[in-house]
């Protein structure tokens, strides 16, 4: 299983933010005049940690991921509203080298490849048309990197090998030797410049030095977004140099800006699904195919050429309309239960006698009012905005509304 190397700034955070609230606590107490000693009550929060996926038969975790650091709510504030940095254990990246390696990642992938400093998005299909890898490639001047998830690095670097014959690639796993951390939120693009003496590219990515440590900065989506909907910008450093770029960042705020907070998984993934991002092994699995991630448009170019599993894709698109036997969508429960990921959807009115989907992803959403938002796979016939549904939550069966990725159900003339 993969370790962080940043463990040691993780408990950091937590020592600096229980230092704060003792101070706070004790300056409360001052004003007060009381003499209650609060400290007690507020000794360091312990990491929380969960395992994330699997990479062996054995099925040990292929990694630990940050929950949060004791404060969700100012976590999340920081990705709406500041500046956000996220440990991203979770992910692994593959470097090629060589005359070839642009060609090759062509022939492989599902989205068409740019020319120049470039980030793009794209799924590795298997040839029957299922996902293999949603992944993020990285094209610099002299290199191409590729970003998947670290369950899937193993199969992708096999791939990659499989399709090499007389090529001038050099295929070189990071996994092990290099670490990822994200900037998210507003500020997160005058963060990264201050740090680094010059802007990133809005759909681009740029080799750099943060205090004398080289890393790769990119852009996480095109046009500078991200999966929370905010800016967005990737860093690629050495392992052995990652705490030092980290906290570097976390003591260093871009002037006049916000200063930089430390999120978890947890604030990272409400934001997620408020944004309407539906994530690989999480709301779509190996066993789909691009057209039921609700990610098509944004994973796949339909005027590409050949590539493993192009004709099922083609196929799909021009023969079913684009449409296939189900889909990840948006699902807006009309009372303040929550769904939880597994929970059942079923037709509106055969109730419980027909189940058309599964919930994958949910969250209360700051932005919606606290409202319960979720993501769920749901068949052909009820993926259309509007459509009522019932959902399993909190022990009980409630109505709600199928949704596009903005959550908003349509009015009475688009129903």
């Amino acid at each position: 299983m993969y370790q962080s190397p940043l463990l040691e700034a993780h408990l950091r955070v937590l020592e600096r933010l229980a230092a704060h609230r003792r101070d706070h606590a004790q300056r409360a107490s001052e004003v007060r005049g009381d003499d209650v000693d609060r400290s007690a009550a507020l000794s360091e929060t312990e990491l929380e940690t969960a395992p994330w996926g699997v990479v062996d038969d054995g099925g040990s975790p292929a990694c630990q991921i940050i929950l949060d650091y004791g404060e969700l709510e100012a976590e999340y504030a920081s990705l709406r509203r500041g500046v956000a940095i996220f440990d991203r254990s979770d992910r692994v990246v593959l470097e090629l080298r060589g005359e070839d390696a642009g060609d090759l990642l062509d022939r492989l992938v599902s989205n068409k490849m740019i020319e120049g400093s470039a980030v793009v998005q794209a799924f590795i299909l298997e040839r029957i048309g299922r996902i293999l890898a949603d992944v993020r490639i990285i094209r610099l001047d002299d290199r191409m990197l590729l970003e998947c998830d670290r369950t899937d690095g193993n199969r992708v670097v096999s791939v990659l090998e499989g399709f090499v014959f007389a090529e001038d690639v050099k295929i070189t796993d990071l996994a092990a030797t290099h670490h990822r951390i994200d900037c998210l939120g507003p500020d997160a693009p005058a963060t990264l410049e201050h740090a680094i003496g010059t802007g990133i590219p809005g759909s681009g990515a740029i080799d750099g030095s943060i205090d004398g440590n080289e890393v790769v900065a990119f852009a996480l989506e095109a046009g500078g977004g991200s999966e929370v909907g905010e800016s967005g910008i990737g860093i690629l450093v050495a392992r052995d140099r990652a705490e030092a770029v980290w906290e570097h960042l976390v003591t260093n705020p871009a002037p006049g800006r916000r200063p930089v907070r430390p999120v978890g998984w947890n604030a990272f993934n409400i934001a997620r699904i408020e944004s309407g991002r539906p994530l690989f092994h999480l709301d779509f699995g190996p066993d789909a195919i691009p057209h039921e991630t609700g990610m098509v448009t944004q994973r796949v170019d339909f005027k590409k050429g050949c590539y493993p599993g192009q004709e099922v894709v083609a196929r799909m698109e021009s023969r079913a309309g684009g449409r296939g036997k189900r889909r990840v969508v948006g699902v807006r429960p009309e009372s303040q239960e929550l769904p939880v990921s597994g929970g059942q959807v079923f037709d509106a009115e055969k109730g419980l006698a027909e189940q058309v989907g599964v919930v994958t992803s949910s969250t209360v959403s700051p932005l919606r009012g606290a409202a319960p938002i979720a993501l769920a796979t749901v068949r052909a016939s009820h993926v259309k905005a509007g459509t009522r549904v019932l959902v399993n939550a909190e022990g009980e069966t409630v109505a709600a509304v199928i949704t596009e990725f903005d959550f908003e159900p349509p009015g009475d003339s688009d129903s």
